[in-house]
């Protein structure tokens, strides 16, 4: 260990605090020990023999410092080419650190704009470039060859970090939140000048109390506690965001350089929205610690053959809606497909758990499952079932059970006034796919398709489509508030939700400007707003595909419900009249029932 390397002499302290002129030089070594900064001098000259990443490794160790992100967001940042990253500043210094050692895990040759004291972190020093381009206080170090080298780096296809705000984000006693200060125009017209992909990135992190004391009383006094910030983030865990790129074409709609800045910032502050709850490991464990019971063992797999008796059986007596390809979708009661209905309820409880929904139990079959119609998708190349819909017919469950017989009003309040539409409505609901097809669009299709079977099948019985559309506890709440809104906002239908009523609701609350955004969407703005989602919710997750496909089948949604025995997913109540109901949905079903009609006819004597 070399004794004489020190990341802050004495002497630098005084002249900085301006001890010197006081004739006070004395202090600064009281100060160095009051604010730890002995500390950081021991820890810096006990790695100082490393350099590059190799030097934070050793610093995080030593501190047990530790910083998360969400693996998929790793993909968003580009693999090749010139790229700028804009970044809140929490911390002032260890972000700089967090940032390098992250985007060097895709991009090594990623380098940080930052304030030219970190450049005198020697074993880092060719990894930053010290600049001030942003700061008020140009008279405190010369930027322009920094600022050059920047703009070389960019101009050889690397990329390159900035922080806009110049200096540590402040700490905002009225609101009680840390937040950076004015993002700087210097920033923001180097990021237009430039014209490349530039990447949000978000830390979720804040320094000590002390720190943002000190920082009320003088600047001074926050630039000598900085340093020594690094040891209070001891055991704690800085969370890191990674946002989308935004596009030059994007930039370059925006009127002015102050939209590009609001632009940037905005979707730099985005990425901190789902964070707002505790983190999602933390959330995740609570869910489990409220769950009455640890998850059963899931039944085995049916037997095969058991399966085949019965899917023969509904081939022989009409059963079958459609087919396509290898794949065939059938229907039937479940007196007549015990073998079937035990597997689909397996496998439903298999992909709900997947999405941290399902009932935890062995299988997931209720009492209404012996009353509904089932709806499956059967693979004949290989074997096995693709996914299925629990249909209820409507006038024949209010014929034996009334308002009662129907899974709906178990999460709804359902006034008289509501009970016509009921009594001519398909109930369908435990939608599911499994994992290995969730990613094609086909298995969905044809589910529908053979739903469209089905309707027509009954015209006299069915004139309007009900059920629930889940969102899963998984989400943010942030996020599940967004989707809510977006949905009410553009899709809901207020006549009908006089009498259907949420029997524990979830109450959307959202920012002045989160509601401003949503006011600002399109019902056609579906995709954009999917996007939306994808952007800000961490794990690659986002809007439901089931609520993107009865939207464009034209579903009204009524209201939202969350559901205590499926973890807590929020289930949306829609409708769907199939006087709505899209020509091209209808049209393929209706040929396809003339074609057959004609063949049977030849069939006949």
């Amino acid at each position: 260990m070399d004794t004489t390397k020190q990341l802050v002499a004495k002497e630098d302290l005084a002249k900085a605090a301006k001890l010197d002129k006081l004739g006070m030089s004395w202090l600064a070594g009281v100060v160095m020990d009051l604010t730890k900064i002995t500390e950081i001098n021991e820890l810096y000259a006990r790695f100082g023999d490393k350099s590059g990443i190799e030097f934070i490794d050793a610093v995080f160790d030593a501190l047990d410092v530790e910083f998360t992100y969400f693996e998929d967001e790793l993909k968003r940042i580009p693999k090749e080419g010139p790229f700028i990253t804009v970044s809140n500043h929490p911390l002032g210094g260890i972000d700089g650190l967090v940032l390098l050692k992250l985007i060097s895990l895709v991009r090594p040759d990623f380098k940080v704009m930052a304030n030219f004291l970190l450049k005198k972190i020697e074993p880092l020093s060719d990894q930053f470039f010290a600049v001030n381009p942003f700061e008020n206080r140009k008279e405190a170090y010369n930027s322009s060859v920094g600022l050059k080298e920047a703009i070389k780096h960019l101009k050889e296809g690397h990329g390159l970090g900035m922080f806009p705000a110049g200096e540590v984000s402040a700490y905002k006693f009225g609101e009680r939140k840390v937040i950076d200060r004015e993002w700087q125009e210097g920033a923001i017209k180097l990021i237009e000048k430039m014209g490349v992909p530039v990447v949000p990135i978000y830390f979720k992190a804040k320094n000590s109390p002390l720190f943002y004391l000190l920082s009320s009383l003088s600047s001074t006094l926050q630039t000598a506690k900085l340093p020594s910030e690094l040891l209070t983030q001891r055991n704690k865990q800085i969370l890191v965001r990674v946002g989308k790129p935004v596009e030059k074409s994007e930039m370059e709609n925006c009127k002015s350089s102050h939209e590009v800045n609001c632009l940037l910032r905005e979707r730099t502050y985005r990425l901190s929205s789902p964070l707002e709850d505790p983190s999602r490991l933390e959330r995740l464990r609570k869910v489990v610690a409220r769950t009455p019971k640890e998850p059963a063992k899931i039944i085995d797999a049916t037997p095969q053959h058991l399966i085949w008796d019965e899917i023969e059986n509904l081939r022989e007596n009409g059963g079958r809606m459609t087919e396509f390809r290898t794949f065939e979708v059938f229907c039937g009661e479940a007196k007549d497909i015990p073998n079937i209905l035990r597997e689909i309820g397996r496998l439903r409880e298999i992909t709900f758990r997947a999405v941290g929904e399902g009932t935890n139990d062995e299988t997931d079959i209720d009492d209404y499952d012996l009353e509904y119609l089932h709806l499956f998708l059967w693979d004949n190349e290989k074997q096995k079932i693709v996914g299925a819909y629990r249909l209820g017919m409507g006038a024949d469950l209010y014929a034996r059970n009334g308002i009662k017989g129907f899974y709906v009003q178990s999460l709804f309040k359902i006034e008289e006034e509501a009970y016509p539409i009921f009594q001519k409505s398909l109930e369908m609901g435990r939608a599911f796919i499994v994992q290995e097809y969730q990613q094609k669009p086909m298995p969905l299709f044809l589910l529908w398709k053979g739903i469209v079977h089905v309707i027509l099948r009954n015209p006299e019985k069915v004139r309007y489509l009900t059920g629930c559309v889940s969102i899963s506890n998984q989400f943010s709440t942030f996020s599940k508030a967004m989707m809510i809104a977006y949905v009410q906002h553009h899709f809901f239908d207020k006549e009908l939700g006089k009498y259907v009523h949420p029997r524990k609701e979830f109450r959307v609350r959202l920012s002045d400007d989160d509601e401003k955004f949503i006011r600002n969407t399109s019902g056609e703005d579906l995709n954009k707003f999917d996007r939306f989602i994808d952007e800000v919710e961490p794990g690659n997750m986002r809007f439901p595909v089931l609520f993107k496909k009865y939207i464009k089948q034209n579903a009204k949604i009524v209201c939202f419900n969350v559901d205590p025995k499926f973890n807590n997913s929020i289930d949306g109540f829609m409708y769907i009249d199939i006087n709505d109901l899209p020509e091209q949905t209808i049209q393929p079903v209706l040929e396809e029932l003339e074609e057959a009609t004609k063949n049977e006819v030849k069939r006949q004597p």
